[in-house]
């Protein structure tokens, strides 16, 4: 009996997979579907489960843990998606590694606020977020925010 993730022969278009198998739990929905891409383009049939459950909301917002966001396979190409999901974790690693690696580290910015005039000083790592003003609240731009891959062009080209 072939079923898909969600059930049995729901719907025309809908990927079915024969005993289907959990290979992946991400941490969103977003990361779920990437890796399922990542496994289609090797050949793999996927599917995601996604988290659209409210049972992980509460007054201050989503706990985390509670669902997460699934890629499923078939059985017979769990030894398959091994290989791809090991590349993606190591690469994802790297990534992570390399990100805290290059956060900024030097002196304390000074941003002055827009709405109430009053000067903040932000953690050299806030470099070009945008963090709230601890007097009032408002939004504020600390150090320079890296423009956009198109202003950039737009600029070059002007």
């Amino acid at each position: 009996m072939e079923c898909s993730v969600r059930g049995c022969n729901q719907g025309k278009n809908q990927m079915t997979l024969h005993d289907p198998v959990a290979v992946y739990d991400a941490a969103t929905n977003v990361e779920a579907h990437l890796v399922r891409t990542l496994l289609v383009e090797e050949g793999i049939e996927a599917q995601v489960v996604e988290d659209l459950s409210t049972g992980g909301l509460w007054m201050f917002g989503l706990l985390p843990g509670i669902h997460k966001p699934q890629v499923w396979v078939a059985r017979d190409a769990v030894e398959r998606a091994q290989p791809v999901l090991a590349a993606y974790e190591r690469q994802e690693a790297e990534r992570q590694a390399g990100h805290r690696q290059a956060a900024p580290t030097g002196e304390p910015i000074k941003v002055t606020c827009e709405d109430c005039g009053r000067a903040a000083m932000f953690p050299a790592e806030h470099q070009g977020t945008v963090q709230e003003c601890p007097h009032c609240g408002a939004y504020v731009d600390v150090g320079e925010i890296e423009p956009f891959w198109g202003e950039e062009a737009a600029s070059e080209d002007s």
